[in-house]
């Protein structure tokens, strides 16, 4: 039985009490009135006891209880927190928001930009012609089957030019070789019909070249050369 239902009994009997109290001192009362109003009782008499009505009884029975005792609130404040109101309480610890909140989505890679167009090639920068400032005259003296041949050239430009000069015989010479080096050249080709020779140096601008050179042939007789030309050699 709780505390709280044990109050309300002791309550209930102390009214109990007090009500069966008052009501002897009421039946007293109406015996000392009785008494007082009759004259004295003989000895022999027994004293009248005058039951309480049933309506008093009643009236004992139905009377409502005391109310019990206010009993004080519980200080709220110094009441221990369990860990469940605590956490109820609490808000949740956890960054929901952060866990919940969806990754930003990358920024889509933009599509690669077409490459330029490479350009159509440039053609390569053809070098000048060179201008051929250069000419050059022949001249043959001959005995028995030898011969000898002097070349001149000349530079009319104001470039210096390294060159090349060729000499041709008619068929009927008969070149079989040279005698000894060429002078101021060096000699590249030799045929029956043709003798190439290359300039030991350049001819300065306005300046002229002698080279030459000695040959065998098999015939006899004066012949002279049928082709003497010059050209640029290396630029």
């Amino acid at each position: 039985m709780s505390a709280q239902s044990k109050h309300r009994d002791r309550q209930f009997f102390l009214a109990r009490g007090v009500f069966g109290l008052a009501a002897a001192i009421l039946v007293g009362l109406v015996v000392f009135i009785a008494v007082r109003a009759g004259g004295d009782a003989s000895a022999s008499e027994n004293p009248v006891i005058v039951q309480p009505s049933a309506n008093l009884q009643a009236a004992e029975s139905t009377t409502a209880p005391l109310p019990s005792e206010t009993t004080p609130a519980p200080d709220v404040s110094s009441a221990p927190i369990s860990p469940s109101a605590s956490a109820s309480k609490s808000p949740s610890s956890s960054p929901s928001a952060s866990a919940s909140s969806s990754p930003t989505p990358s920024k889509s890679s933009s599509s690669p930009k077409p490459s330029k167009t490479s350009s159509s090639p440039k053609p390569s920068k053809t070098t000048p012609p060179v201008v051929n400032d250069l000419s050059a005259t022949c001249s043959v003296s001959s005995w028995g089957r030898s011969f000898l041949v002097n070349v001149k050239v000349t530079n009319r430009g104001s470039q210096a030019h390294n060159f090349e000069v060729t000499v041709s015989f008619p068929d009927s010479a008969k070149v079989t070789g040279l005698q000894g080096n060429p002078w101021n050249a060096q000699a590249t080709s030799v045929s029956s019909s043709r003798v190439v020779l290359r300039g030991s140096a350049a001819v300065g601008g306005g300046g002229t070249a002698n080279p030459g050179f000695i040959g065998n042939k098999k015939s006899d007789g004066d012949f002279s050369p049928t082709g003497c030309s010059v050209a640029v050699v290396g630029g």
